[in-house]
């Protein structure tokens, strides 16, 4: 099973052969481009989950491009790697400060290279299984969250909505299965963790 995909941005055309047979052997899905024209290109057509770029690339250097896809809303948060044989530490902040996540000098190890692609997708894996998903609360439900917050026992929430106790109550449990917690208490907390209320 494949780790994730990675895209190799690399005018050398040997060092970007050594880095796919690397990836694809660590599992890596690998596509290649020459040139910052042709990253653009291919970038959406793969939907890559790490990005490595070289910086002195033909028609758009990897600066610029790190550029553009930090701008674009559907690639913004993507892992980007600078490999450049600019060593120099203005070029390595210059790299950072446009949006890159690491920067790589050659010559390189590609077995270095390998481990932290590693370690950028685990970072972004458990950036997204720290996020909690959670079913949408109705207007109803978010009345009655925001009440509970309030302090309010379930009988003056019923007098408050002109419902019923039992109506109340089913709700609670609607509300507490959504936020995916047993109490009114863990409801109140998750509902503040996710800026519910």
């Amino acid at each position: 099973m494949s780790k994730g995909k990675v895209l190799i941005a690399e005018n050398e055309e040997r060092i970007r052969k050594l880095l796919n047979i690397y990836l694809e052997k660590n599992d890596y899905l690998v596509a290649e481009a020459k040139d910052g024209e042709e990253v653009l290109q291919l970038l959406n057509k793969m939907r890559p989950d790490v990005l490595v770029l070289d910086i002195l690339m033909p028609k758009l250097t990897g600066i610029e491009v790190c550029k553009i896809v930090r701008k674009d809303p559907i690639n913004q948060n993507l892992p980007i790697m600078f490999l450049s044989s600019l060593n120099e530490k203005a070029f390595i902040i210059e790299g950072l400060e446009a949006g890159g996540d690491d920067y790589l000098t050659k010559p390189f190890d590609p077995n270095e290279l390998v481990a932290r692609v590693n370690a950028m997708l685990r970072r972004l894996k458990k950036n997204v299984d720290d996020r909690f998903i959670y079913e949408a609360l109705t207007s109803q439900e978010m009345n009655i969250l925001l009440l509970m917050e309030r302090g309010y026992t379930n009988k003056e929430i019923a007098h408050k909505l002109f419902l019923t106790e039992g109506t109340v109550k089913v709700y609670n449990h609607n509300i507490y299965q959504k936020l995916q917690v047993k109490n009114r208490t863990q409801a109140i907390v998750r509902a503040k963790e996710v800026a519910l209320i």
